[in-house]
């Protein structure tokens, strides 16, 4: 049987329509279906939106969990109600008529590469590990955007030194919904990095729709995205975790480090997470204590280096060593083909 892209389970005509009209502008292929289709149909969909009209008669069949299932329609509390026992994502319209066409975008969008860069606690490095990998991805020929999406980091074209640069950043964004077109034109670059970085002022908050449609375009014009999602757990955080196809979660080497690793993954679950574990003067964790901690493999040992913050202080490219333990040496494992 051929997989259907998009599957639709309601009765209600404005459910159906929404997404009907969504999926047309990106030539997907529709089926609206009744509840006891999705014995057969439920596993080879790829987007499953389930009104809110049929979310108790859907749950109760107790259909395996998967990806990319959707609540859809106009009642807040329903959906609330049924949004955990389906393992679904709520989209209220009308309001959310746009980011529909975002979340079918990111199905239909890009074949590029999107990878987070997460810290397990503050001070360890994601940020200046997210630039690095980008630098080094782009020597290496690849295509490559970093995406700033931590609200309270300052702004990462600081990092880089491209604070001055012309183009775009996320305020200019901020009602962006939908399907986008080339962002390219619009972004500074610095060295063959495309940034898309906070800006520093009063409401630097980024919604999730804004985020999803921009990352989407990302994805469809660059091999590779790196986002910088934050720690906060607010919806950009999430969105940028739940997009990303890797999470690289740098685990400070002490035991507050991994303890504070450990309470973030069980906030955010985030996916296909590889381990980096950031040395510390003075303090070491081995790699079996982490292990176990985590219940993940260490993927990766970053020694520590005070030549980093010096060179993040002064918006300068980080020394990429290919000693053992190297940033040079870790961002080429990290790096590596999947």
């Amino acid at each position: 049987m051929e997989a259907t892209q998009v599957l639709v389970v309601s009765g209600r005509a404005e459910v159906c329509e929404a997404v009907t009209t969504a999926a047309a502008g990106l030539g997907h292929r529709v089926r609206v279906c009744e509840p006891e289709a999705l014995l057969v149909l439920w596993p080879a969909a790829g987007t499953v939106f389930v009104g809110i009209d049929t979310a108790a008669e859907v749950a109760a069949m107790e259909l395996s969990r998967r990806d990319r299932v959707y609540l859809v329609g106009a009642d807040s509390g329903a959906a609330a109600l049924w949004s955990v026992p389906l393992g679904a994502e709520v989209i209220l319209l009308p309001q959310g008529r746009g980011w529909l066409s975002s979340v079918l975008a990111g199905q239909a969008g890009g074949t590029g590469e999107v990878l987070a860069v997460l810290g397990g606690s503050g001070g360890v490095g994601a940020s200046t590990l997210a630039a690095a990998m980008a630098w080094r991805a782009a020597d290496r020929g690849r295509s490559v955007a970093l995406v700033d999406a931590d609200r309270l980091g300052g702004g990462i074209d600081l990092l880089l030194g491209a604070e001055r640069e012309p183009g775009w950043r996320w305020p200019r964004f901020g009602a962006a919904d939908g399907v986008l077109g080339d962002l390219r034109e619009f972004l500074p670059a610095v060295d063959g990095v495309t940034v898309l970085s906070m800006a520093r002022g009063p409401d630097p908050e980024v919604g999730r729709e804004p985020l999803a449609a921009v990352l989407a375009s990302l994805q469809r014009s660059f091999e590779l995205v790196i986002v910088d999602p934050g720690r906060s757990g607010l919806p950009s955080c999430r969105e940028s975790l739940r997009r990303a196809g890797r999470t690289v979660l740098v685990v400070g080497g002490c035991l507050r480090g991994v303890a504070a690793a450990g309470q973030l993954l069980r906030a955010l679950t985030p996916a296909a997470v590889e381990l980096v574990l950031r040395g510390l003067p003075g303090v070491g964790v081995p790699d079996d204590a982490v292990e176990e901690a985590l219940g993940l493999p260490v993927g990766a040992r970053l020694r520590h280096d005070p030549r980093l913050p010096v060179a993040a202080e002064r918006g300068e490219r980080p020394p990429l060593s290919r000693r053992r333990g190297g940033l040079g040496r870790v961002c080429d494992r990290l790096l590596e083909p999947s």
